[in-house]
């Protein structure tokens, strides 16, 4: 028994560090957008929604594009919030609106896209951090707005209060850029912590090829619209194949065991020195 929960544990390793290596990506529009609903719901690297979103012409149509990164953040960060609190009102309410919970972070960087985005839509290119006094933005004038909120370091209590603080200041920067500028674009994306990073920049060619090679191939059905082998899917499953089937196996095993005993037994009142003599 202690083997198979060894056996189990190690089996689950491999999916918890590929997990670790993820952030999410939110990304919502204040109209209706075709780009964003045509999505991939299989996604592997976050290059692959954020080039579908910043390469299409209809990007330079919007008054603003709010590019938000947060470094450290995950997708149980997001999982720790109210549905009620801004972000998942927020999502809920927008006439498109697509998230992804584990995608690879990839090169170039938000900040990065935001100067080129600036330059492909004669854009002002405006970066600062929530909270921080600004100069009053023009809104005769399309801007590219890149925000920048705090690192995510801290762990249980600490970080779920952190998150909810950073997501209520950020709430309160976006309802005031959107009432600018109320054709919008809006998208907000982790960012892997320096060791993360590190780790993922030594990783096999091979293993990112493999990766790109899945985000790119066209699925359809249920798979293509919803994101079903979730973590807690992963590990029930887990449980269920290495836990509790071995278990099952067992018992019947014992089962099997104790009917045959029984029937190796001799009957009661049962004299072999009799049936000899007979």
């Amino acid at each position: 028994m202690t083997r198979l929960l060894v056996l189990a544990a190690a089996a689950a390793l491999p999916l918890v560090s590929a997990f670790q290596n993820t952030a999410p990506l939110l990304a919502w529009s204040s109209s209706f957008s075709e780009v964003i609903d045509s999505l991939p719901s299989n996604a592997v690297q976050a290059s692959t929604v954020l080039d579908a979103l910043l390469s299409d012409d209809s990007v330079c149509d919007y008054d603003a594009v709010v590019l938000v990164s947060q470094r450290g953040l995950h997708a149980s960060d997001l999982r720790t919030l109210s549905p009620a609190s801004f972000l998942p009102s927020l999502l809920k309410s927008s006439p498109s609106a697509r998230s992804f919970q584990y995608l690879t972070p990839s090169s170039p960087s938000l900040s990065q896209r935001a100067q080129t985005l600036s330059s492909l839509c004669a854009s002002r290119l405006v970066s600062y951090t929530p909270g921080d006094t600004t100069s009053p933005l023009d809104t005769e004038q399309k801007h590219i707005i890149s925000l920048t909120l705090p690192e995510l370091e801290r762990a249980g209590d600490e970080r779920r209060s952190t998150m909810r603080a950073d997501e209520e200041q950020l709430g309160e920067e976006l309802s005031k850029l959107t009432r600018e500028f109320p054709n919008h674009l809006v998208i907000y994306a982790g960012v892997p912590t320096q060791e993360l990073r590190a780790r993922q920049a030594s990783a096999s060619p091979l293993v990112e090829a493999a990766a790109a090679a899945a985000a790119k191939k066209h699925r359809t059905g249920i798979l293509h619209t919803y994101q079903i082998l979730t973590p807690g899917l992963i590990s029930v499953l887990l449980v269920v194949f290495f836990i509790l089937v071995p278990m099952l196996m067992l018992g019947i095993n014992a089962l099997a065991g104790i009917q045959n005993m029984v029937k190796l037994e001799a009957p009661k009142g049962y004299d072999a020195r009799e049936r000899k003599n007979q």
